[in-house]
């Protein structure tokens, strides 16, 4: 069984860290059946580089979402005390659903982490192949190439720090980027260690290797922008109906009814759509943003 560290961070969690991952332990049964809904949790605890299985995580999981509801239905029982009222059923039921959100979130917190890997990884990838391709053109080894690649580059230069460690610690220059390649959540990152894999493995050129690679990868990254311009269009209707013309419109139209029914416009409308507003605004910003394609 893996030993997970203490210092490792455990998402959602109002409880300690290391008191949940010391008790984790006793409750890895529990965590097989957590952990068993999600088939995939492995190969996202490797690519999130979390050491931990999907039973320890499962545990883990357990733990928070049982000691989260825990402490909050308590607290909502404690302040009914002192307010003289019985918040029995509005504890359990709120104690409930943060049990279950709680349980989701850490169970997803590696996907969660995957994904943001990727973005960062496929961010700084071509300016980091271009900086090895011009030491390999240089000529400068392979080896060499990659330890420049160690700082500068983000979670690019993580995963070649971690290459150019294996290697110096006896491992071959193909199993440590195969290696690399199998816990790596980007595709395009591992399509450019498996280009470079083969290219070593058969003797070819990896220079011709990593400007096809760098060749297609920008043609990709112009794709993906044109592809986002157009999907623009669409996004600024919809951001014009449901935040100008809805709530404006819509305003109109109650008062004017509400008028003609001698019914005075609620108070709590405006501060409604004002609310609204704010939110959707978030919502649509941050859509927007993580639609956006990276420019290197």
């Amino acid at each position: 069984m893996a030993q997970p560290s203490l210092k490792m961070k455990v998402p959602f969690a109002i409880v300690p860290a290391p008191i949940l991952i010391g008790a984790s332990r006793y409750f890895l049964s529990l965590g097989a059946m957590m952990s068993a809904p999600t088939p995939f949790l492995k190969v996202q605890l490797m690519q999130a580089d979390i050491k931990l299985t999907p039973r320890e995580w499962g545990a883990l999981a357990f733990l928070v979402a049982v000691t989260n509801a825990a402490i909050i239905g308590a607290l909502l029982l404690f302040i009914g005390a002192l307010a003289g009222t019985d918040f029995t059923m509005f504890a359990l039921g709120v104690a409930g659903l943060m049990g279950a959100a709680s349980l989701m979130t850490v169970l997803s917190y590696p996907k969660i982490i995957t994904t943001r890997r990727l973005r960062a990884l496929e961010n700084n990838l071509i300016p980091a192949l271009r900086q090895m391709l011009i030491h390999l053109k240089s000529g400068v080894s392979l080896f060499e190439a990659m330890k420049s690649l160690r700082t500068g580059y983000g979670e690019i230069s993580t995963e070649f720090r971690e290459i150019t460690d294996h290697i110096e610690g006896g491992i071959s220059e193909i199993k440590a980027i195969n290696d690399a390649s199998s816990r790596n959540p980007s595709f395009k990152f591992r399509r450019v260690l498996w280009q470079i894999s083969n290219s070593i493995s058969a003797g070819s050129d990896v220079v011709l290797a990593l400007q096809d690679m760098i060749g297609e990868l920008t043609k990709e990254k112009q794709d993906d922008i044109k592809r986002y311009g157009q999907e623009l269009n669409p996004w600024t209707m919809m951001y014009m109906m449901a935040a100008v013309i809805v709530p404006s419109l819509g305003m109109s139209m109650l008062s004017i009814i509400l008028s003609f029914l001698s019914i005075p416009v609620p108070k709590l409308i405006y501060p409604g759509v004002i609310v609204y507003l704010i939110l959707f605004q978030l919502f649509f910003i941050n859509f927007v943003r993580s639609r956006r394609p990276a420019v290197d």
